[in-house]
């Protein structure tokens, strides 16, 4: 497993989450929210084969996040990371189980170092990672399902080489979306569910000034939001504070449905 550092987002909507990193020469997981199947074939395309994983680490406990793990336990016996919350559903894994803390450090063997962080999620247990190559230094943070961007979160992730960060929601589409019940909406905006378009720019502008060039917008909501919405309220909050695109920072949005390219370190 030679070769740079990478980050490839498999899956990334409530339909599914599942980001694939390569760090120190180890596969990782971030979440396995859909079919073992799926999983399985966004890997293969992504030119990683499902057994050469070293472990899967879950964000928090929602469907979307651990749909498929059970089954990808089974199959292929690899070690899964949460915390005792996030596990707490998952009553039966095929595989080696390690709870974790909020605030932990793991270090895998001949890999990365993994490192949890809590996020104001509305669920116990919940926690965005950053993953960081003790051989040269490259960092990789995955940020979704945010509820509100900290500044414990903000000195977390800060430095990071590439931040995969949320940008869940347009607010006129949510607020107009008649498909939507107001309890609903108010918790996906409310502080403990997901971060808009214009929020996620607010965070990336304190990264981008704190050494972030690389940025991947993730689980954008199939409802209330659009890649072109996303990125046009992201770029336009960054030029308006005198940050350009391709020359301040990079940005890249991940598929709801295959997998993105990512980014190489």
């Amino acid at each position: 497993m030679t070769g740079p550092d990478r980050i490839v987002p498999l899956y990334s909507s409530s339909h599914g989450n599942s980001t694939l990193i390569k760090s120190n020469g180890a596969y990782i997981l971030v979440d396995c929210g859909v079919s073992c199947k799926m999983t399985t074939q966004a890997l293969i395309k992504s030119g990683v084969y499902p057994e050469d994983v070293s472990a899967v680490f879950l964000t928090h406990r929602h469907t979307d996040h651990i749909n498929g793990v059970k089954i990808f336990s089974k199959k292929y016996h690899t070690p899964i990371y949460g915390t005792s919350a996030t596990l707490a559903p998952l009553d039966v894994l095929y595989s080696p189980v390690t709870a974790i803390d909020e605030n932990d450090i793991v270090k895998l063997e001949g890999g990365p170092e993994v490192r949890a962080f809590p996020t104001p999620h509305d669920v116990p247990g919940s926690v965005c990672y950053k993953i960081v190559n003790p051989e040269n230094g490259n960092s990789i943070s995955v940020m979704t399902d945010l509820g509100r961007v900290t500044d414990g979160m903000k000195g977390f992730a800060k430095n990071s080489d590439v931040i995969l960060l949320e940008a869940n929601y347009d607010p006129y589409l949510l607020e107009n979306n008649p498909r939507y019940p107001y309890p609903l909406k108010k918790r996906i905006s409310g502080g403990h569910g997901h971060i808009s378009n214009a929020e996620s720019a607010a965070a990336a502008e304190f990264f981008i000034q704190n050494g972030t060039k690389r940025f991947i917008l993730g689980h954008l909501s199939p409802e209330n939001n659009t890649e072109e919405i996303a990125a046009e309220t992201f770029v336009n909050y960054l030029a308006d504070r005198g940050l350009v695109r391709d020359v301040d920072y990079e940005l890249s949005i991940a598929r709801r449905f295959e997998p993105t390219e990512g980014f190489t370190l």
